[in-house]
């Protein structure tokens, strides 16, 4: 009855122990099973962060903006679609709300209401999230 018991234990301890290996091989970085090729297509793949350069002019009621961007293309057909790199539209922001979707560099905001206003241009990828570029400007539209 004890080398029963002994044989089940012993039995018991070793799948426990395959168990643990297998988890173990299983949640290894990615990153050292990667092959030559494929370390080599991350690096390449390796891009500079995008800029922006934001020129604007107030014609009466009107916001006329010119997008200079570096490292950066718009792209209104991959809106909401997985992020590529370097690729993405513009959110325009009038006072903390958002108001435009842009997917070119000039972009004309219209009939803004007479006051002071805070607009914010911010880079976004694909399926909207922020590539942490912005910038801020006050305008005043006169009544």
């Amino acid at each position: 009855m004890k080398a029963k018991r002994f044989l089940f234990r012993l039995l018991l301890l070793i799948a426990f122990a395959a168990c643990v290996e297998t988890l173990l091989y299983v949640n290894k970085d990615s990153s050292e099973t990667a092959s030559p090729v494929e370390a080599v297509e991350e690096i390449g793949t390796h891009q500079q962060p995008p800029t922006l350069d934001v020129k604007y002019s107030l014609k009466e009621d009107d916001l006329h903006l010119q997008l200079a961007v570096n490292h950066f293309s718009f792209s209104l057909e991959n809106m909401g679609k997985e992020n590529r790199a370097g690729e993405g539209h513009v959110h325009l922001y009038l006072d903390g709300k958002k108001v435009a979707k842009v997917f070119e560099p000039t972009y004309v905001l219209k009939d803004i209401a007479a006051g002071k206003h805070e607009v914010m241009v911010e880079l976004a990828h694909n399926n909207h999230e922020s590539y942490g570029v912005t910038q801020r400007f006050h305008i005043e539209v006169k009544p």
